[in-house]
């Protein structure tokens, strides 16, 4: 085994769930945890951080780390952007704003290695935000229930398949609707549109 591979061997087993800290929705690593950790498990390490000055006057702050075991010596880089509250990239960022944003970096850097990577959500890890979850409307959803069972109790085959093309269009109601179903039901709606395939083919 390696040295990158007993990093992310001893990180990732490290169970951090007492240890989040949530702001906006998103949860965050406590960053005076992963150093403990690190100091804990890995106490021959150093880090330094570097700031860029981009376009539009944002920032963006790199720390690189190194962890040394005998005579092997591991190195990570990580970047993040120096952000407001909201995740937003800060113009001309003051003294504080660049702390903090080290600290999150140092901790996204141990996230790499296994420490906490399963609460960073795609924005913190890409950058990219993730698509907001469309809310389903309760009774046009009740709606859609009926009018499939309505269906499958007749065999009407021709309003099952017409139900469904209308629910391709909204994927998140089709997925609601089809929670509604038992097995047994989805079975019996997928042999009568199966059947109708088979008879327009």
């Amino acid at each position: 085994m390696n040295l990158h591979e007993q990093i992310w061997k001893t990180f990732s087993a490290i169970d951090v769930s007492g240890h989040v800290e949530k702001k906006n929705g998103l949860d965050y690593l406590s960053w005076a945890f992963a150093i403990q950790k690190l100091n804990e498990h890995f106490p021959n390490n150093s880090y330094s951080f570097t700031e860029t000055a981009v376009e539009g006057g944002t920032m963006m702050t790199e720390v690189m780390m190194t962890i040394t075991v005998g005579n092997e010596t591991a190195m990570r880089t990580m970047w993040l952007p120096v952000m407001d509250y909201r995740n937003k990239a800060i113009p001309n960022p003051d003294a504080f704003a660049i702390n903090t944003s080290r600290m999150r970096c140092l901790t996204k850097c141990l996230a790499m290695w296994g420490l906490g990577l399963s609460l960073y959500s795609k924005v913190e890890l890409t950058g990219e935000p993730e698509p907001p979850k469309k809310r389903v409307n309760k009774e046009q959803k009740q709606l859609y229930v009926t009018a499939f069972l309505d269906a499958l109790e007749t065999e009407d085959a021709l309003a099952l398949k017409e139900l469904g093309d209308e629910l391709k269009e909204d994927e998140a109601m089709m997925s609601e609707v089809w929670k509604e179903f038992s097995s047994k039901q989805k079975a019996e709606i997928k042999k009568i549109l199966d059947t109708l395939r088979k008879h327009t083919l």
